[in-house]
């Protein structure tokens, strides 16, 4: 009988000093991601991070090059993952409108229920290059199809994905600074539809659907 070929094989299993250095980089890319959530991206230096990581300087360059470097790979870990789920719920979706409200939805939904989270996003803030890099094609995207599909009426979609970036943060802001109702992410994602060109009986409708849940997605080993 052949003997499987190593595409086909089971990957082994990480070894003892790959497990180390992965439990290590996820202290660094946890003090990092709390420290900039509580002070902002300016506020915290390199040795903070390794302070509140209880490791040395040494190890830190290890893992990573400069306090940016680990900043981006919080930012990629913790709202690329989210970016890519919220793809593969709305792949099928028919409808632009609420392609585009279901997603906003999301984001709001998962600053509420992970603050530390919303913090990170906001202290991050809309003019970070990564944050734009991850979220910003996808929300221009999303505009477009509703443009191409006529479901939205845009003059400029550079200038609404601007000022859909700018509301999304300042509503993240508000659901972590202070208690919210039940219904908040449908009220956001109602205005942004209304934004659009959606008349307001249609976005409630669009925006107050069953909002399905995110799919998970697989990462490699």
């Amino acid at each position: 009988m052949p003997a499987p070929s190593k595409s086909s094989a089971t990957p082994p299993p990480a070894s003892r000093h790959q497990r180390r250095r992965e439990k290590t980089r996820a202290r660094l890319i946890d003090a990092a991601r709390a420290l900039v959530a509580e002070r902002g991206v300016d506020a915290v230096g390199l040795s903070d991070i390794t302070e509140a990581a209880d490791l040395g300087v040494g190890t830190f360059y290890n893992y990573f090059q400069s306090r940016d470097e680990i900043v981006e790979a919080v930012a990629e870990e913790s709202i690329e993952s989210l970016g890519a789920r919220m793809d593969l719920m709305t792949v099928d979706m028919p409808d632009a409108a609420e392609v585009f409200s279901s997603s906003l939805r999301h984001l709001v939904r998962h600053a509420i229920s992970d603050p530390l989270w919303g913090w990170f996003v906001v202290r991050l803030g809309v003019a970070h290059p990564k944050l734009i890099d991850i979220l910003g094609p996808r929300a221009a995207r999303d505009l477009r199809k509703g443009v191409d599909s006529g479901r939205f009426t845009i003059s400029d979609v550079e200038i609404a994905t601007a000022c859909v970036f700018g509301a999304l943060l300042s509503t993240l802001h508000h659901v972590v600074s202070a208690p919210t109702q039940d219904g908040t992410d449908e009220v956001f994602a109602q205005a942004m539809l209304c934004m659009v060109g959606v008349v307001p009986d249609e976005a409630r409708v669009v925006a107050s659907r069953p909002l399905p849940p995110l799919p998970e997605v697989s990462t490699p080993q």
